[in-house]
């Protein structure tokens, strides 16, 4: 048996999932015929699918149509991919691994989560077409995986061959790490006298020997911070930090520009991870202040550069 396994960046799938709106002038529900109803084969998770009703004479359905059915919601609708030839004509999200078997049998990962834009999902239910007909495996508390699904079983006492799929997903809250940041970066080239630097202010500023303290996120998308001259200086630049899947990775970006004078970037020492993960390059002295172990930390870059990005993945956050 063939095994096909498809893995592809998020981006591509913009194109493919769309508005859960559906005129209702299209959505004409017969539950009481006969065509409809129970259908098989039965996903390995133990998910019976329905044959429902829709207006595309062909067999196709919608996540409306779904919807609608089942009388619930989702967040994110999929238009059809077509798969021919043991290929979809397009790609699913990061974080989703679609693999066909015999081209027929389906199965799904989803790996953590769905993210598109700053939103996570996992699936809802599956559209699942063969023929002149459609399977929906419906998932009431959505679903990280399942293998087996395919369409109805024609007269061959098989089920069709996969023509086309579809992925309605639902929103949900996953348990991200929490990530707080402290940043202490040189500015002045090596061979200078006296090398000016700038750094992160926040929370434990006030006890720290270098005005030092750490800024948060929350994973909700692109968000901005100063960056401060020096121990008392003014704000002399920004911190942009966002994160986005690429090939199944969740990673943290860490963007440093300039916007005060005319300076470039060299050694950057960046701590990203928990509050308490921080207190370990913390060192209390005899003053009472906090001296943070800044060359220590674990993420450090050290070329002249006027743009400095920090790329991270979250599995390495401390």
């Amino acid at each position: 048996m063939k095994k096909l396994t498809y893995l592809f960046a998020a981006i591509l799938m913009i194109a493919a999932l769309g508005s859960c709106q559906q005129d209702d002038s299209e959505i004409v529900l017969k539950k009481a015929n006969t065509d409809y109803g129970v259908s098989s084969p039965v996903s390995d998770g133990e998910i019976v699918p329905e044959i429902i009703d829709g207006s595309n004479n062909g067999g196709n359905r919608t996540c409306a149509e779904v919807a609608e059915w089942f009388g619930t919601e989702f967040h994110y609708c999929g238009d059809r991919i077509n798969y021919s030839n043991g290929q979809f004509d397009t790609a699913f999200p990061d974080g989703l691994k679609v693999t066909v078997t015999d081209g027929t049998y389906v199965a799904f990962e989803v790996m953590d989560y769905i993210m598109i834009a700053d939103r996570y999902y996992k699936v809802g239910a599956v559209i699942v077409k063969g023929s002149n007909k459609a399977n929906v495996y419906w998932y009431p508390d959505g679903s990280y995986g399942d293998s087996g699904l395919a369409a109805p079983v024609n007269a061959s006492g098989k089920p069709s061959g996969l023509s086309n799929i579809t992925f309605c997903l639902v929103e949900f809250e996953p348990e991200l790490p929490e990530v707080v940041m402290v940043l202490k970066t040189y500015l002045s080239p090596e061979d200078a006298e006296y090398r000016y630097w700038a750094g992160t202010r926040g929370v434990g500023s006030e006890d720290n020997s270098l005005h030092l303290g750490y800024i948060e996120y929350d994973f909700k998308g692109e968000q901005t911070y100063s960056l401060y001259n020096g121990k008392w200086g003014d704000e002399i630049g920004m911190i942009t930090v966002s994160d986005y899947m690429e090939l199944d990775e969740h990673f943290l970006e860490v963007k440093l520009e300039i916007t005060e004078g005319e300076w470039s970037f060299y050694e950057s020492y960046l701590y990203a991870g928990t509050a308490e993960g921080y207190e370990e390059y913390l060192v209390l002295k005899e003053d009472g202040l906090f001296y943070s172990q800044f060359r220590s930390f674990p993420f450090v870059e050290k070329e002249n550069i006027d743009v400095r990005i920090f790329k991270i993945n979250i599995n390495e956050l401390e």
